[in-house]
């Protein structure tokens, strides 16, 4: 891989890390309101859930390609 080639992918991982954490700060939000149905906090915690899973690919692929 080549140097543009790597900051473009430095881009993209920086840029999909940056969504997932908007995802997860929404995710928290929603578990904090205590007027949600007891089915809209489960929702909102498998999002968190998932996106955590997400951060954890997005650093895999880091550690991989960014060495």
């Amino acid at each position: 891989m080549n140097d543009d080639e790597l900051m473009l992918l430095r881009k993209f991982i920086h840029d999909l890390n940056n969504r997932v954490g908007t995802i997860l700060a929404t995710a928290e939000i929603l578990q904090m309101d205590q007027s949600l149905v007891a089915k809209a906090a489960e929702r909102a915690h498998l999002i968190e859930s998932k996106a955590l899973e997400i951060r954890e690919i997005i650093r895999q692929l880091s550690d991989h390609y960014m060495q």
